[in-house]
């Protein structure tokens, strides 16, 4: 990877040293050379280990959903950085990982650029021989695919921006340009990847690992702009662009249609529905190859596949993650550092956790309590996603004779929206990583590769292809469905919540209703993975799926169905692990089923003494049970003391309304109160401004629309 950083860095300078410039690293001897040529390419993969897939649209960009909170609520909802860009209160100059982003980004796409103008412009390519032509053609696909990906990114983020579609030349004449619609932007990253998918130049995943661009991914790509194409987007208010208007009244005149929560100036808009059908007509072609290739499955477990995340096993079993950036171990990589389950110093012991070294920081992605009562109560997904404690050293001298401190998991305070996302779990990483993480005193690359694609994607992305197509879903889409939810039951096929599941989608007959089915899906496979988000936005239902949550926080906290406090075992007298299956999340003897918002919650029941001693949360005299410790002595597990969980904490006043409050507005929700424009300055403005020094640096060329 330095290496081709290192061809790509040096393609752009001249040799001063050589009166002629005949360096091998000029790019007309690079791309007529497969080997070079190899390293550029691996340069552009090397590109994707900076920060803006190390964190930045991994973590931070994802954030803001339903699901999906960044950790600032109350009054760092609007802090100048990405507490307050990712409560939809951001500033042109506030938060300058804004134009750390822009800039990591654009600089992929320039260097794609050098390759893709220099593997079409070699004889190599064009003459060479046969084999010399496949590697050839295979790199520039490569290239291409990952301009692609980077390009949709962008349009996602910042809407119409600048389109780079060659190498800077020599006298900078291309080196500044104004925005381009965002519309002429992905139909060339359409043309592009329909070349890169016809070509066949690209290997399968059962042919290469899922660390390098593949032809499933590439399909599956495709069909995710064309359903983005299809899908709604907030609009510029006038102007031209490169001779495209691309003004709102110019969409109207075109057949855009306008969504409701749409603000009157910066209009969200979505083609006519002739082209929606073209769209989601192609996207469904490409899906359907992917599937159809049957090359790319789902680990029939949701726990081994993230135990192999955390592991650094690539899958070539099953091909689930169907393209990985390739972080490194000790090179790159925030998962598990910045997000996942968190190694707490609650006692400030030289950032030092015994039992795990070096403490992370990894609370800045969250989810929350509605999130946790999604799931029913036997689907796995639920303590992987959700994680309500966090890793601390103790004192144990008082609960066990002859302890001292010692590494123990240990429930939080009551934090309704501030529950830990677990699929990045320390306690399932590597003997290499502990290995480093005891002897370590400052922070290095975990090395787990941000996934960005998973083949339920594929089985969402399809069904809904079909839903839209014939106006209702078919057999097939809901299979499509039943499949990515039933996994979640791997071992446990005979559970009545899933037969209860299949019979509640096989009588789904509406559009609507099944697109709803897929959204929720979607939620309990996807939390905190950076993919809801972009999904929402297409389909308008960001605003509604944000409001909707607050509403059922309040809904269900006046209902009773969270439990007053909770109750657990350790798995062992040692008392540091909790034994997940012994939290009682649903009191002595509530239930939940809580999938797709059919509740059929009862409130939970107060648990007396009784009932802990008969379940061996506390012993009676004389008795000591496995986890109470060596002399038996209270409770087995700690009650919730801190808080009812998911009760009301004394913030929440100022915490519930602050939360995606630039987007949905800063009121309290009601029960039956629609999301309204209180506090919002442009409604449905998810997008972020352009960054003031990247404004300052294009001679006038950029500016900031949407309000900012």
């Amino acid at each position: 990877m330095f290496l081709g950083c290192g061809v790509l860095a040096l393609t752009a300078c001249s040799d001063f040293l050589s009166p002629e410039s005949d360096s091998l690293t000029e790019d007309v001897k690079v791309f007529e050379n497969p080997a070079s040529t190899a390293l550029a390419v691996n340069g552009l993969y090397a590109d994707l280990c900076g920060e803006a897939y190390t964190q930045l649209m991994t973590i931070h960009q994802g954030s803001g959903t339903d699901v999906e909170l960044i950790d600032g609520i109350g009054a760092t909802a609007t802090a100048a950085s990405e507490r307050g860009a990712m409560n939809y209160n951001a500033t042109a100059g506030g938060w300058a990982k804004l134009g750390t982003l822009w800039e990591n980004l654009y600089g992929t796409i320039l260097d794609c650029n050098r390759v893709i103008d220099g593997v079409n412009a070699s004889k190599t390519f064009t003459e060479g021989s046969e084999a010399d032509k496949q590697l050839m053609g295979k790199y520039l696909s490569e290239a291409y695919t990952i301009r692609a990906m980077v390009y949709l990114d962008l349009v996602r983020v910042f809407g119409d921006v600048p389109f780079m579609k060659e190498a800077t030349k020599e006298d900078l004449s291309n080196a500044n340009v104004g925005k381009t619609d965002r519309d002429v932007i992905l139909d060339q990253m359409i043309a592009d990847l329909e070349w890169v998918v016809e070509k066949n130049y690209l290997p399968w995943a059962n042919q290469v690992t899922s660390e390098h661009i593949n032809m499933g991914y590439a399909e599956a790509l495709l069909a995710n702009i064309y359903m983005t194409r299809a899908g709604y987007a907030i609009r510029e208010a006038g102007g031209q662009a490169e001779g495209q208007p691309y003004s709102v009244e110019a969409k109207l005149a075109a057949g855009y249609v306008k969504a409701d929560y749409s603000d009157d100036v910066y209009q969200t808009l979505r083609p006519s529905d002739e082209d929606c059908k073209t769209y989601y007509t192609k996207a469904k072609e490409h899906l359907k190859k992917v599937i159809d290739s049957g090359i790319h499955k789902m680990n029939p477990s949701f726990v081994n596949e993230w135990y192999n995340v955390n592991q650094l096993k690539l899958d070539q079993t099953y091909n689930e993650n169907m393209f990985e950036i390739a972080m490194g171990f000790g090179n790159a990589g925030e998962l598990g550092y910045t997000v996942g389950v968190r190694l707490n110093d609650s006692k400030k012991k030289m950032n030092k956790i015994t039992d795990f070294g070096f403490t992370n920081s990894s609370g800045k992605l969250k989810t929350t309590a509605v999130q946790l009562y999604s799931y029913a109560a036997g689907d796995q997904r639920r303590d992987i996603t959700c994680v309500n404690y966090e890793i601390v050293d103790i004192d144990r001298s008082v609960t066990i004779p002859g302890g001292t401190w010692t590494t123990a998991e240990t429930f939080l305070s009551n934090k309704p929206f501030g529950l830990y996302i677990g699929k990045w779990d320390v306690r399932k990483m590597s003997d290499q990583w502990r290995n480093q993480n005891l002897t370590a005193t400052a922070k290095f690359g975990y090395g787990i590769n941000p996934i960005r694609m998973r083949y339920p994607q594929v089985l969402l992305w399809y069904a809904e292809c079909l839903n839209e197509l014939n106006g209702g879903p078919t057999e097939e889409a809901k299979e499509c469905v039943k499949k990515v939810h039933a996994r979640a039951y791997y071992g446990d096929e005979s559970n009545s919540e899933l037969d209860d599941f299949l019979e509640y989608v096989d009588g789904i007959s509406t559009k609507e209703d099944f697109l709803n089915l897929i959204c929720e899906e979607n939620k309990l496979e996807f939390c905190g993975e950076g993919f809801r988000k972009w999904d929402l936005i297409r389909w308008n239902k960001l605003h509604q799926m944000i409001w909707k949550a607050k509403q059922t926080y309040l809904k269900w906290q006046n209902a009773g169905y969270f439990p007053e406090k909770i109750y657990w075992k350790y798995t062992d007298d040692t008392e540091k692990k909790v034994d997940d299956a012994s939290i009682t999340w649903y009191g002595q003897s509530g239930s939940w089923n809580g999938f797709y918002g059919i509740s059929t919650a009862s409130k939970v029941t107060e648990i007396d003494n009784d009932w802990l001693e008969v379940n061996g949360y506390r012993s009676p005299k004389g008795v000591v049970y496995p986890g109470q410790g060596a002399d038996g002595k209270g409770l087995n597990a700690c009650s919730y003391n801190k808080g009812a969980f998911g009760q009301t904490p004394s913030s929440l006043a100022v915490d519930l309304p602050s939360i995606c409050g630039g987007l949905v507005g800063t009121q309290m929700p009601t029960a039956s109160a629609k999301c309204t424009d209180q506090g919002v300055t442009v409604k449905n403005r998810y997008l972020m401004p352009i960054y003031t020094n990247v404004l300052n640096s294009s001679n006038g060329r950029l500016y900031n629309s949407y309000g900012y």
